[in-house]
């Protein structure tokens, strides 16, 4: 699918305006039954690949900010009815449930899950110069849309249509 067809299917579906990591916990919290653990608990191999990937997203490249000051949240998602349709088993890889990782400062994501990692991007939203600037962060949620749509069945696309996402 090319860039114009994509600005036509999914542009006016982009929320503008961004959502802090406040706001993107509190939704977490209230859509799934969910566990807070220690960041520090991961092995060091595992913060270090977070710390840098997070300091490379897109989210950081006006924000700069550097590794010794990012802050990371770790939540273990309970397997339940509330969150099984977010379970992929190929992506399944510490067993039976869901773990979401957000940097606070960057809100950089990352999550055993694509679906709730497009899910948290798109609620996340873009600021209104990056909507009209059709910036990077603008294009990355535009990808992940399109992903969705092409690769897993529209599961966000249809939600957002049928006014499912409580944004």
């Amino acid at each position: 699918m090319n860039y114009e067809t994509q600005i036509k299917m999914f542009k006016h579906l982009i929320p503008i305006g961004e959502r802090d990591s406040k706001d993107l916990i509190s939704y977490l919290k209230n859509k799934f039954d969910l566990v807070e653990l220690n960041f520090s608990e991961l092995p060091p191999y595992k913060k270090d690949m977070l710390s840098e990937n997070a300091k490379y997203f897109v989210g950081n490249i006006k924000l700069n900010v550097e590794i010794e000051d990012m802050s990371f949240r770790l939540f273990k998602i309970i397997e339940n009815e509330k969150s099984i349709e977010y379970v992929d088993p190929r992506e399944a890889e510490y067993g039976n449930f869901l773990f979401f990782i957000l940097e606070e400062k960057t809100k950089y994501m990352s999550t055993n899950s694509g679906r709730l990692l497009t899910e948290m991007i798109y609620i996340s939203g873009v600021s209104e110069e990056s909507y009209l600037e059709e910036d990077l962060v603008f294009k990355n949620l535009l990808s992940f849309l399109m992903f969705d749509y092409i690769y897993d069945n529209k599961f966000l696309y249809k939600k957002i249509l049928h006014k499912k996402i409580n944004r």
